[in-house]
């Protein structure tokens, strides 16, 4: 019986410790989010954030790059009358 107890006392204790490490994790991590909101967003921040940023490839440079056959044929004038699918 003693043997019982002390296994159930183990897994309290294991839980707990681990509720505990949760709890004091989530207050560090809402600390860090306080004091980020406090310091606002910075220019490096907003910085790369445009849609076409330098050295980025176009829509269509993709295309071509991914989608040869497509668009070869694209250009070809045949077009695919496949609807759906990739």
């Amino acid at each position: 019986m003693g043997e019982e107890l002390s296994k159930a006392n183990w897994k309290i204790y294991i839980t707990l410790s681990m509720v505990v490490l949760l709890l004091v994790i989530s207050m560090f991590q809402s600390f860090q989010i306080i004091e980020l909101k406090k310091s606002g967003p910075t220019g490096n921040v907003l910085a790369g954030s445009s849609v076409q940023s330098a050295g980025a490839e176009s829509y269509t440079d993709m295309m071509a790059r991914m989608h040869p056959d497509q668009v070869a044929a694209q250009s070809q004038g045949t077009g695919s009358q496949m609807v759906g699918g990739c």
